[in-house]
């Protein structure tokens, strides 16, 4: 499906059985006229935060990870209001990494079919 794809510098973030949800936010401003009525200025207008949710082993979280680790990331995603891929500079934010299965193979606690649930939010610079 062409919308679920999703890059980062480039580099297509194979979303097999994750999603992400787009959130276009403004900055505004709200004062009061002398008359009591409200006046919205909006400052800024769609700016973009993008909730991503996956399903991944060992390997997948250490991606997301290092990706994490970069000061800034060119992020490009469909955009159903645009039909067309748009292109932002952002950085991953609230991580979190929820182990779901693992099967344990020797006495150590050892595992090599790990499987974690990682979510995460990309908000634009």
């Amino acid at each position: 499906m062409r919308s679920m794809k999703l890059y980062f510098n480039a580099e297509e973030v194979a979303l097999k059985k994750g999603s992400y949800k787009l959130n276009f936010a403004d900055v505004e401003s709200l004062n009061k006229s002398e008359a009591g009525t409200t006046i919205r200025e909006i400052i800024r207008e769609g700016i973009v935060k993008i909730s991503v949710t996956d399903i991944v082993d060992d390997a997948g979280v250490k991606k997301y990870r290092d990706y994490k680790a970069l000061d800034s990331l060119t992020v490009k995603y469909y955009d159903p209001s645009a039909l067309a891929f748009v292109e932002f500079t952002g950085y991953l934010t609230n991580f979190n990494c929820d182990l779901m299965k693992a099967d344990v193979d020797d006495s150590n606690g050892y595992t090599n079919k790990t499987i974690w649930q990682v979510s995460f939010d990309i908000a634009a610079y």
